[in-house]
């Protein structure tokens, strides 16, 4: 762009606005933090620039020219323009929430409960990023995250909410058929679906023939919803996956957990945040909402089901 077509610098526009309205410099450089000397500095560039006077100057006060009268009508307009652009920006992105977390957790744990953080907060609007990518947090591409690791992002705030643990689930109608589980053993009678390591891990820690494991799993999926969907359909399969997301499941009776025993993999969910945001009002509500769920979540969790004297589940005829 030639020269002579850019604007010239911001600050000396603003100044010239600002004494356009009050009409006096003195008042002006009180309004904006400057000197009378400064203002008076800043519109004289700005003239110069121009090629012509935008101020007569009186004894005790400004008067605009034509040419200045002109010019302070349009930058008046760009400066309400500006101001109210950047108001409707900050609006918005004050009552809009943005999460970021990984899919399983988002469709199996944060979708169902996030209801209730609306209907406690109803002047937010949530925006859930299911995408496994690292969000920039940072960078502003979302206000907070759930993330799964030890607990170090540089940067970010984190706030420990639930241990990554896996446990072996059941489908109840595969229960019903091939149960009863009174031993870890027993569940080799099934196909065996999620990573055999987790596998390994968990018949280590509860006293199991590993030896008596196949070396690689009969099925491993992308997400742990598609890999209990199929122990599901397989209807001989059980599943090792989080109980984290499978809860409700649980609880309902449409999953089996036949043992207590829950393996940790070492890491762990965490709430995320930029230290320097903490304070805003939408991030300290879904702060202080979710670092509840860990406590309501023990509470009302289901105990796993297992085979007592007398309550054996036994094979369908």
């Amino acid at each position: 762009m030639p020269k002579h077509l850019r604007l010239p610098p911001i600050n000396a526009i603003r100044v010239f606005e600002t004494a356009a309205r009050l009409g006096n410099f003195t008042r002006t450089g009180d309004a904006l933090g400057m000197t009378q000397a400064a203002v008076s500095y800043q519109i004289k560039q700005l003239e110069d620039r121009l090629g012509f006077a935008l101020f007569e100057r009186k004894p005790r006060h400004v008067e605009l020219t034509p040419r200045g009268a002109q010019l302070a009508k349009g930058t008046s307009e760009a400066f309400r323009l500006l101001e109210r652009t950047f108001r409707d920006v900050r609006e918005a992105r004050d009552s809009v929430l943005t999460i970021t977390a990984l899919p399983t957790f988002c469709s199996n744990w944060l979708v169902p409960r996030i209801g209730s953080f609306q209907m406690d907060n109803p002047e937010l609007a949530v925006r859930i990023d299911s995408r496994s990518d690292l969000v920039d947090i940072r960078a502003g591409d979302a206000d907070i995250g759930i993330r799964l690791g030890d607990g170090h992002w540089p940067g970010l705030e984190a706030r420990r909410l639930f241990a990554d643990t896996a446990t072996p689930l059941v489908p109840a109608r595969t229960a019903k058929r091939y149960g009863p589980f009174t031993t870890p053993d027993d569940l080799l009678r099934l196909r065996l679906i999620g990573p055999i390591g987790w596998w390994r891990d968990w018949f280590e820690g509860v006293g199991g023939d590993v030896s008596r494991l196949p070396e690689r799993p009969h099925l491993e999926l992308e997400t742990q919803t598609m890999e209990v969907a199929a122990a599901i359909a397989a209807g001989d399969a059980a599943v090792m996956v989080s109980p984290l997301y499978f809860a409700e499941q649980v609880a309902a009776g449409s999953l089996i957990q036949p043992f207590p025993h829950e393996t940790g993999h070492g890491a762990g969910y965490w709430l995320v945040f930029d230290k320097t945001r903490a304070r805003e009002p939408k991030i300290a509500a879904f702060v202080q909402w979710m670092l509840f769920q860990p406590m309501a979540f023990c509470l009302n969790r289901p105990q796993p089901a297992f085979p007592q004297d007398g309550e054996a589940l036994t094979p369908a005829p």
